[in-house]
């Protein structure tokens, strides 16, 4: 039996200033909107921004590469790297990671696509229920 990976996407409203100078904390901001962790997640943050900037540098990562940029476990980060799995967010290839399109804004296009087809399908659901309860 082949398991169907779960994927759950959350979006937090979060407070998000209309500029923001630094990518870091743009990348911080990011990743607390989509529910990934939150600002006191410093593990997932790192793993976070050395997916996107190893992907947007045409490469994929490894958690060993990722252990090396902090004072992290292996374990740790591999726990992150699967929950981004899970999320879509994150394709693991070999030993490497990489977010699921070619850079961030593809992948969080390729992220809202998926939750329009989602809804698009609850709505289909919806209207035969409510053509079903109706007088």
């Amino acid at each position: 039996m082949q398991r169907r990976p779960y994927r759950q996407i959350v979006i937090r409203y979060t407070h998000v200033p209309t500029e923001i100078d630094d990518n870091d904390t743009a990348l911080d901001q990011i990743y607390e909107s989509l529910g990934l962790g939150d600002e006191r997640d410093d593990v997932g943050k790192l793993v976070f921004r050395a997916i996107v900037k190893s992907t947007i540098a045409g490469e994929g990562i490894s958690s060993r590469d990722i252990m090396e940029l902090g004072t992290v476990s292996q374990a740790a980060i591999i726990y992150h790297l699967n929950i981004f799995q899970r999320a879509g967010l994150v394709v693991k290839e070999g030993r490497s990671y990489f977010l699921r399109a070619n850079n961030l804004s593809n992948t969080l296009e390729d992220m809202e696509s998926d939750i329009r087809r989602r809804f698009e399908r609850l709505k289909k659901i919806a209207k035969k229920i409510d053509d079903a309860y109706s007088p």
